[in-house]
């Protein structure tokens, strides 16, 4: 069985984002996987200032903060769920910065990992999550992890509204079972 672990970067604690990456998690946890749910809301990650260290020593980022116990979840997942809502055409603040700290992380972080992408968003228009999903495939990509799935949810912009939507639910619990 696989360890999965879901990052939520949307800034709302209870909003479509968390609601569809739990719905992810839950669905793998009742197939027999072990899960964690990540809210990035609340972590202290601090933004990468592109010194370098991280390249030029053995010792990883110098920054001492919440990055250093997500390093090590990420590392323990066969699998992440990477949740977040599109604004203003890309990620949540609180998921980028998240992402852009990977740069620091040793490649062995991302060995063999697969990857959930989950994407609400209030348009309803799918092309609005085209920078979003293309930063992602990128950047995956780049790093050698394969995208499993991607899970958008077209016309959810306020809290509850995904979970309302019997076809969006349907698209997250079809994602789990790719797991």
């Amino acid at each position: 069985m696989a360890n999965v672990i879901g990052f939520c970067g949307s800034p709302r604690k209870n909003g479509n984002t968390a609601y569809l990456v739990k719905t992810i998690l839950k669905n793998a946890f009742d197939d027999g996987h072990e899960t964690e749910f990540v809210p990035l809301h609340g972590a202290k990650i601090g933004f990468c200032s592109a010194c370098d260290a991280c390249r030029r020593t053995d010792k990883g980022c110098i920054q001492k903060d919440d990055m250093i116990d997500l390093e090590e979840k990420m590392k323990k997942a066969d699998v992440w769920i990477l949740g977040t809502p599109v604004y203003w055409w890309g990620p949540t603040a609180q998921m980028k910065v998240f992402v852009d700290r990977w740069y620091g992380l040793s490649q062995d972080t991302f060995k063999n990992k697969k990857v959930i992408l989950v994407v609400p968003m209030q348009d309803t228009e799918e092309k609005t999550a085209d920078n979003v999903i293309g930063m992602f495939r990128d950047s995956l990509e780049y790093i050698g992890v394969e995208i499993l799935d991607i899970v958008i949810a077209e016309g959810v912009g306020e809290a509850g509204e995904a979970e309302a939507r019997n076809d969006i639910v349907r698209r997250a619990e079809e994602a789990a079972k790719k797991i």
